[in-house]
């Protein structure tokens, strides 16, 4: 059996070195088998026709692929020319005695199988790239030229030949006239050939229409899997980002806490010692959430591909609820900012996409509210309804209202501040909802967003 190796060796080949390793097996087999069947009752009239058969069938074998129409051209012309010639004696009437005996053989085909060069040219044509009619006109040709011609070259033999050197009664009985000897042509196979030659050629056409369809299909699986490829990799970097944004709304927000209540503590350490241990235990159990969380949020990255979410370690990052939403509001008052929070009062996890980026722009912005806005007072509102969530983040900061177009002032800021607020825009409207920063009631900055439902 031929194993993969061995098509893979076979692949390496050249096209011509492919052609001529085929031909040599063609070759062997060929001209063994005449040798077997020659002292048999097998043995043709005249062996040496067989041979010539053997030499263009090898020739168009080797070259037919690489010089399709030359090669096609040339055994048209020349196989009917020395056929003919080797089997009725016009060869050996021209001087070429290294044909042999019989001078004559015969005004038809010896045998079906001599068909054999016209059969595998007019098919190599076609499916080299031959237009078909054109192959057609070739092969068919050339054999109505063969099965005429015979009998106008044994005519011709017969006119200029002793008769006595003609073997066998049935040469000798050969009539010498030309309408005679077309009695000879087979008219069956004649048409049965002509008929073959023409499914040939139709054969090799078909095989060259279905070599392209499969490179069309090959190249278009290419390009399929190449997109796929672009898709994984673009799914990958917006993953990325979605895990780089939690971070850095989990790890600001904590921070930011634990740095000011440590700032706030040592200013008083000196004259109050117990705000200090207060604020010590407090950092710890602010740090300690804080690494749970930040843990939480990267454990996707260590799933395995395919891992359904779980509770215990699944793929993707922790899911919050309300009470998570309350306890940002705390930190803000153990640093010192009152907040007020307004939160819807249905008691559930926060799963659909809307839900998360409703958290997510809370946190960032109350972590704003801390770090930039210098302000004592806050105020949170979620209002949902079935038209969406609305979200509305409000601060008395002493900075006074945002600048016109903040939003776009920060997007081409390279100073690194302003990322928060591009993270929470970018938020919403991944999920098809929109963020305004302007004026507050309370003196400072309102952050507003409308997301819309989501089931």
């Amino acid at each position: 059996m031929t194993t993969l190796g061995d098509m893979t060796a076979w692949r390496r080949l050249t096209q011509l070195q492919q052609d001529l390793l085929v031909a040599a097996v063609v070759a062997v087999v060929w001209f063994v088998g005449l040798g077997v069947i020659d002292n048999s009752w097998l043995r043709p009239q005249n062996p040496m026709v067989s041979a010539v058969t053997g030499i263009f069938l090898i020739a168009t074998i080797a070259f037919g692929r690489r010089s399709p129409r030359t090669t096609l051209i040339t055994v048209a012309i020349l196989y009917p020319l020395v056929y003919a010639a080797v089997g009725t004696g016009l060869a050996a009437q021209l001087g070429l005695t290294m044909f042999g005996q019989p001078r004559i053989a015969d005004a038809a085909l010896q045998s079906e199988i001599h068909l054999a060069p016209l059969l595998v040219a007019g098919y190599i044509a076609a499916s080299s790239g031959v237009r078909r009619l054109v192959s057609g006109f070739f092969a068919m040709g050339s054999l109505a030229a063969l099965m005429i011609g015979l009998p106008t070259v044994v005519a011709f033999v017969l006119g200029h030949v002793d008769r006595a050197v003609l073997y066998g009664k049935r040469y000798a009985a050969l009539p010498r006239d030309l309408q005679s000897l077309y009695s000879y042509i087979d008219v069956s196979l004649f048409v049965f050939a002509e008929a073959l030659i023409c499914g040939m050629v139709l054969l090799g056409a078909d095989a060259r229409r279905r070599r392209k369809s499969v490179a069309v299909l090959e190249q278009r699986n290419a390009e399929l899997v190449r997109l796929r490829a672009a898709a994984a990799e673009r799914a990958a970097v917006a993953e990325r980002t979605r895990i780089a944004r939690d971070l850095h709304d989990v790890i600001s927000h904590h921070v930011s806490a634990v740095v000011i209540r440590a700032q706030a503590a040592d200013r008083v350490a000196d004259q109050r010692p117990e705000v200090l241990r207060e604020a010590i235990r407090w950092i710890i159990a602010s740090g300690k959430e804080a690494l749970t969380a930040m843990r939480e949020t990267v454990r996707v990255l260590n799933a395995e591909p395919g891992t359904e979410p779980t509770d215990s370690g699944g793929g993707t990052a922790p899911v919050p609820d309300l009470a998570d939403v309350a306890r940002m509001g705390e930190r803000l008052k153990a640093v010192g900012i009152d907040v007020a929070m307004f939160l819807p009062t249905r008691q559930r996890q926060l799963t659909t996409a809307t839900d998360l980026t409703a958290v997510r722009i809370i946190q960032e912005a109350l972590t704003n509210v801390m770090v930039h806005a210098k302000a004592t007072a806050a105020r949170v509102t979620w209002q949902s309804s079935p038209q969406g969530e609305l979200l509305t983040i409000d601060d008395n900061g002493s900075g006074g209202p945002p600048p016109v177009n903040v939003l776009e002032t920060a997007r081409r800021s390279d100073s690194g501040r302003g990322n928060g607020l591009i993270g929470m825009r970018e938020r919403a409207t991944a999920v098809g909802g929109t963020l305004a920063v302007a004026a507050g009631p309370l003196g400072g900055w309102r952050v507003q967003a409308w997301l819309p439902p989501q089931n």
